[in-house]
């Protein structure tokens, strides 16, 4: 797997001096997974952690996860003893710091399942257009 990433951020790099820019962020997910839906469902969660080892911060926009329909950004909120979900339209990540998306706080929402590969990719872009690529692992409900 390691030489799969590297490969992906040589192109990233050759891509960024072709076009004349240097591409100096870089995003690492670590403990990545979707939840596999319940069943008679097609809509799930994905937790991860997301950091940024480049010099410049990212505004992650959009999601995309492979055997899904759609990905939103959301975020859980308690107001009044009532716990809300909200989507968000940008997650930044600061250059140097790691996001954490878990249950009860920021995750992704996962729609339109109909069937998950055993490592689907999750793509990531930001809001310059530039997309990362990363495996997931699946997990059930309940762990085992």
């Amino acid at each position: 797997m390691a030489n799969k990433y590297q490969a992906v951020r040589l192109i990233t790099l050759l891509s960024g001096l072709l076009l004349g820019t240097l591409v100096s962020a870089e995003l690492v997910v670590e403990e990545g997974f979707v939840r596999k839906p319940i069943p008679g469902r097609s809509m799930s969660v994905a937790f991860m952690s997301i950091r940024n080892t480049g010099a410049e911060d990212v505004v992650i926009k959009t999601a995309a996860i492979e055997g899904a329909k759609s990905v939103e950004i959301h975020t859980h909120s308690h107001q009044n003893g009532v716990m809300r979900m909200r989507q968000l339209h940008s997650l930044e990540i600061k250059s140097g710091q790691a996001v954490s998306l878990e249950p009860g706080g920021l995750h992704l929402m996962v729609f339109g399942i109909k069937t998950l590969p055993e490592k689907p990719h999750l793509t990531l872009c930001d809001d310059a257009k530039r997309c990362f690529q990363f495996p997931l692992s699946v997990r059930d409900l309940v762990k085992r």
